[in-house]
């Protein structure tokens, strides 16, 4: 008996750079629409979502080559939060690394839009804790 065995190979991560954060606070009920992560890939989405954020100037941003990912957090938090986007086989992804420091909730919260480069990107990949399942977004 002859056996062959191809060695496969890993599809790598590529890290991306943010080209832009845009962090806006508001009351809980105003960010209650956006889930852990929420993706914006064109105008009229992000103008949706700024108007239901109450945020101020809209950020001016080429969604021919960017693309945005809003993420919400407490206000209060004090943690640091750091975001690390990343791409493999054109799934991006946004790792949020954080300190584990305590506090007490306020009434309000602040969102974040990432804004990465479109490049390569044909859809988003997030962890939904609830059904303990990746949630695959394609880009529109």
């Amino acid at each position: 008996m002859l056996a062959i065995f191809f060695p496969l190979q890993a599809q790598e991560f590529r890290n991306v750079p943010i080209l832009g954060e845009y962090p806006v606070e508001q009351t809980h009920e105003d960010s209650a629409f956006i889930p852990r992560m929420l993706l914006i890939s064109n105008n009229k989405q992000l103008k949706d979502v700024w108007k239901k954020l109450k945020g101020g100037d809209l950020p001016i941003i080429d969604f021919k080559s960017s693309i945005v990912v809003a993420s919400v957090r407490d206000a209060a938090d004090p943690n640091q939060r750091r975001f690390l986007p990343r791409v493999r086989m054109g799934e991006l992804e946004i790792n949020i690394l954080s300190t584990r420091i305590g506090f007490q909730p306020s009434t309000r919260t602040v969102t974040t839009l990432i804004e990465v480069s479109r490049e390569g990107i044909r859809s988003f990949r997030q962890y939904d804790p609830k059904t303990r399942k990746y949630l695959i977004t394609k880009l529109k």
